[in-house]
């Protein structure tokens, strides 16, 4: 039917634009709008050059009955945008900081999660700040997962352009980068402190121990809102009592949760800790 087909070339529109939508909400959890039609359509064609189809509706055909999903992954990283760099909202490593010397001073140890790392600037980010403080490695895990694959090996290999490293305090710069021409590698230590780990945040995922702290910054905004408030419940649940939720600028929890978070500054949430049945 016109304005229900596409090509490499042409617009993704109709049936077609709502089948690729259809496709990364179930995958990913992620909204395409109305808006991403000429991104959905660039992206798309890298797909079918690298797959060997030659129009649209074949290759989400084959992205349906793919028996391992190897498909259907690369299609939600190649919709996936990924924006970040070094100390992005530079007010939660602040926090952060001050988190790390109380553990220190205490001898805690701390388990961070960094979900939605991207190209791995917020984990290094996350282990700078916890080094700088004094905080010995062994005693802090950092969990850095993402549903792109392809962006987690590029994080896992720890090197990074060169001017990249310009957004990274000069204090800590000189102490955490390895600089070899026109890269900068992450110093060894600090590559130690991170854990890169494929994870879905729409998906089925659980961990046995709860965090000290968790990134999640600039991710639901990219879901609907039921998948929003979803993510923020388990997140909170995830959170062990006293524990840190640091959120992007534009996103908040929902008023029901609440209950048992507190504000606890700018884009910041802290777990409410019970004692004898009293919230505090």
């Amino acid at each position: 039917m016109p304005g229900h087909a596409a090509d490499p070339t042409g617009e993704v529109k109709g049936s077609t634009l709502e089948r690729v939508r259809a496709l990364i909400l179930d995958a990913s959890g992620i909204v395409l709008g109305d808006n991403k039609a000429s991104m959905v359509r660039a992206r798309l064609s890298k797909r079918l050059a690298a797959t060997g189809h030659g129009c649209i509706e074949a290759y989400l055909d084959f992205v349906e009955r793919a028996d391992d999903g190897t498909e259907r992954n690369n299609l939600v990283s190649a919709m996936t945008t990924n924006v970040t760099h070094f100390f992005r909202e530079a007010h939660h490593f602040d926090q952060l900081r001050r988190i790390g010397l109380d553990a220190r001073a205490t001898g805690q140890k701390l388990n961070i999660w960094s979900a939605g790392c991207s190209s791995g600037q917020e984990p290094f980010s996350i282990a700078m700040t916890l080094a700088d403080a004094g905080f010995p490695p062994r005693d802090v895990r950092i969990l850095a997962t993402d549903i792109d694959s392809h962006i987690l090996a590029l994080a896992s290999r720890a090197i990074y352009p060169r001017r990249e490293i310009q957004a990274i305090p000069p204090g800590h710069r000189a102490k955490s980068v390895l600089v070899e021409g026109e890269d900068a590698r992450i110093a060894p230590v600090l590559r130690s402190m991170v854990d890169f780990r494929l994870t879905n945040l729409v998906g089925d995922w659980s961990f046995s121990t709860p965090f000290d702290v968790i990134f999640c910054r600039n991710v639901a905004i990219y879901f609907d809102p039921p998948t929003q408030a979803q993510l923020w419940s388990r997140m909170v649940g995830a959170l062990r009592p006293g524990g840190w939720l640091f959120v992007g600028h534009s996103e908040r929890l929902p008023d029901r949760l609440l209950t048992q978070v507190r504000y606890a500054g700018q884009t910041t949430y802290k777990k409410i800790k019970a004692e004898g049945g009293t919230a505090r």
